[in-house]
């Protein structure tokens, strides 16, 4: 092992020759003559080597279950207990487990804690320990010096990028071939079929509400949801794209060639699960636009992935990735969902069956939605809800009743279909009727439990 007075020399001359995380973490490692990890603020390993410089795979790499979460809680610990002088280095602590010794710090910016670095090794001589913990110390305040070189570049990377982003989806393209110089000078080629689609973070205001978050804890989350993001295609991604941070979501462009949109859906819902679980808190819903030859039709594929991954969560529940081309009828009445014509159309159709479950805890909703899902198939129906068919024939007639219309009927079956399918996407519900609904509305017999 080197001196730990010589370690952060030879640290720093790896973020002075601009070898990044990758060249710190190796340098780390073979200095240490261990396992030698970097990993970010969910204790995620992002570069990881053993003692000889060889690469480890991040499952190699991971720490135990619950290991991290008790070396973080001594770490902030520790860090509580150092004074004003002491806080200008990292805190470090050691714990063993199943036979190795870990010994970990925290890579601290000014705003936050960034990461961590830990060492895994066998048990060795108390001088050596010393010297292993010095040198961990060194690489975490390495580590921070690199963060904050990285942090101004792609500040700056992000800011023209974005820009670029903002111009080119939001429809401002005065000259096509200008805006491919642009591109090219972003290092993304702009020719042949392009695609955007969008993570959204699910009811991401009510996420932070309810948790009581604050600002910089937002704006941490957010670049969790960025990094976990740019991370995955970065490593996983077949193809160049450009991410674009708006609002509460990403947006994502990228080429797509009609013939491998099945698999483009399948990669989508691959990040979209990965970047979830690394955020291990809100939820989060993709959609996918349609692909577009032409530069200047880009910003329809952008609305079209905003759309698919609203009513995505809307009508399949958070966490959802679908595609707009598959939404089918939901294209429509999304696009009509704030009309009072179709709320009240809703409310006039199936009012009556909603408040019914209201008032009696009933399945009518339930009943009518899998009777006509099944094409009207009584024996099928009756089967999926668990009824007898003569129960599920009087749960049918009452819905006749409620609801003013008749089974039989094509045109107030379509109308019933229409009315369930706007119901989730719906803004304002139909209001359950709160005066007596007379006889139609009387406790359900045994009849219908049959």
């Amino acid at each position: 092992m080197q001196p730990a007075s010589d370690g952060y020399r030879r640290l720093m001359e790896q973020v002075v020759a601009g070898r990044g995380l990758s060249g710190l973490a190796r340098a780390f490692a073979m200095m240490a003559g261990c396992d030698g990890v970097i990993a970010d603020e969910a204790v995620e390993p992002i570069q990881a080597f053993d003692g000889t410089g060889e690469r480890l795979d991040r499952t190699e790499s991971r720490l135990p279950d619950g290991l991290g979460e008790r070396l973080i809680a001594r770490l902030r610990d520790a860090y509580r207990g150092l004074d004003s002088q002491e806080l200008l280095a990292p805190p470090v602590v050691a714990l063993e487990h199943e036979g190795y010794a870990y010994i970990v710090s925290a890579v601290l910016l000014p705003d936050r804690w960034a990461g961590y670095v830990w060492a895994r090794h066998a048990a060795v001589s108390e001088g050596a320990d010393e010297q292993l913990t010095a040198l961990v110390r060194e690489a975490a305040s390495a580590c921070s010096v690199e963060l904050v070189r990285l942090r101004a570049i792609l500040e700056g990377e992000q800011r023209v990028r974005n820009s670029f982003l903002e111009d080119l989806l939001g429809g401002r393209v005065g000259s096509v071939s200008a805006t491919r110089r642009r591109a090219r000078f972003l290092g993304y080629e702009l020719q042949g079929a392009q695609t955007v689609f969008v993570l959204d973070l699910d009811d991401f205001r009510e996420y932070v509400a309810v948790r009581g978050l604050e600002e910089p804890e937002v704006q941490l989350l957010k670049d969790r949801l960025r990094q976990a993001t740019e991370d995955w295609i970065d490593t996983a991604w077949p193809s160049a794209s450009m991410v674009w941070e708006h609002s509460d979501a990403l947006i994502v462009l990228t080429p797509a060639a009609e013939s491998d949109r099945a698999a483009l859906l399948h990669r989508v819902e691959a990040l979209r699960g990965h970047v979830e679980r690394r955020l291990a808190g809100p939820t989060i819903s993709a959609g996918l636009g349609e692909p577009r030859e032409d530069v200047t039709e880009l910003q329809e594929s952008f609305a079209e992935a905003e759309h698919a991954a609203r009513i995505g969560a809307a009508v399949f529940g958070p966490g959802a990735t679908t595609a707009y081309r598959d939404l089918g009828v939901y294209r429509l009445l999304f696009h009509l969902r704030d009309e009072p014509e179709l709320i009240a159309f809703c409310n006039e159709t199936i009012g009556r069956l909603e408040a019914y479950d209201a008032r009696h805890d009933g399945r009518l909703i339930e009943t009518i939605q899998t009777y006509l899902d099944l094409q009207g198939n009584v024996t099928r129906a009756a089967q999926a809800l668990h009824l007898h068919r003569n129960g599920l024939l009087y749960r049918l007639n009452r819905i006749e009743t409620l609801a003013g219309i008749s089974l039989d009927d094509a045109s107030d079956r379509l109308a019933l279909q229409l009315a369930l399918l706007a119901r989730p996407i719906l803004k304002k519900r139909p209001p359950a009727r709160s005066a007596a609904l007379g006889d139609a509305l009387k406790e359900p017999s045994a009849r219908e439990s049959a």
